[in-house]
């Protein structure tokens, strides 16, 4: 993740953890790219990653993300699960809607 578009979804991502240091930034960039993995495995188009046109994100997307963020970074263990649940709820749910899903193929 280390051009523009990376690099502002990692904002994104840190903004909505109210991370403010770039201390984390590798752990965060790293964490991000494995949730697209796990996502792209589970049947979620890897466009939906993407920027829109208009330079955002979907928010579904960065919901997604930021859960998994959540859920796996810090020591404080103690809400993993909640997140966890929640992110693979909406990941979940990105693989069976039209216009998120693969439809059978991630080409």
């Amino acid at each position: 993740m280390e051009n523009e578009t990376g690099k502002k979804l990692l904002e994104l991502v840190k903004k909505r953890c109210y991370i403010t240091a770039t201390i984390y930034d590798e752990e965060i960039s790293s964490l991000i790219n494995a949730c697209i993995l796990d996502c792209i495995e589970t049947g979620v188009h890897k466009d939906v990653f993407n920027q829109n046109k208009d330079g955002s994100y979907d928010n579904l997307v960065v919901n997604c993300i930021t859960n998994y963020v959540k859920a796996h970074r810090g020591n404080d263990r103690s809400d993993t699960n909640q997140y966890l649940k929640m992110y693979e709820s909406i990941r979940n749910k990105l693989s069976l809607l039209k216009d998120y899903n693969t439809g059978g193929s991630n080409e």
